[in-house]
């Protein structure tokens, strides 16, 4: 139906606007994920779309930032594996995260505090740092990790670097 596209946004707004801080209980952020992504693969082109994918990116900075609070928490705590985990989580499925790069780092700082077992996770997670978010302040140090364990340094992917310009 014609109106189909408004009505899915109107649902997503429900949901969004009952969305709670990132340390409450992100029931309603997730809902308002699920309803506006529902929204642009249904309905990819409607006049909606552009406003629901800020929309989105809002809902997903909020749900990430309440992961890596907890992933702080843990990782503060001295709890390195389950701060890995949560952090893992957080810089798979949010890649455009406003911390991933410190969520990265933490991670890394986690892998590299377990067994030696572990130590690649943590090379992989500097890499990271250094070729997806070039202009952090924390690629120069993670650099410098890679230096001392005489790993290879990653190149900046390019797209990543205009990103974090235009950012």
């Amino acid at each position: 139906l014609e109106e189909a596209p408004e009505a899915q946004e109107k649902v997503c707004m429900i949901h969004y606007r009952q969305m709670d801080k990132p340390d409450r209980d992100p029931d309603q952020a997730l809902r308002a994920d699920e309803e506006c992504r529902q929204l642009l693969l249904q309905f990819p082109n409607s006049r909606f779309a552009p406003a629901v994918q800020q929309r989105l990116r809002n809902i997903q900075e909020v749900l990430a930032d309440g992961e890596f609070g907890r992933g702080d928490f843990y990782h503060t705590k001295g709890s390195y594996p389950a701060a890995a985990a949560r952090l893992q989580a957080l810089t798979d499925h949010y890649p455009l995260y406003s911390k991933a790069d410190e969520a990265l780092w933490m991670l890394a700082d986690s892998y590299s505090r377990m067994p030696a077992r572990f130590s690649d996770r943590a090379v992989e997670a500097w890499s990271r740092i250094v070729r997806e978010y070039p202009l952090s302040a924390r690629a120069g140090a993670a650099k410098d990790k890679l230096r001392a364990l005489e790993r290879e340094i990653p190149e900046a992917d390019p797209v990543a670097l205009a990103r974090m310009k235009y950012e």
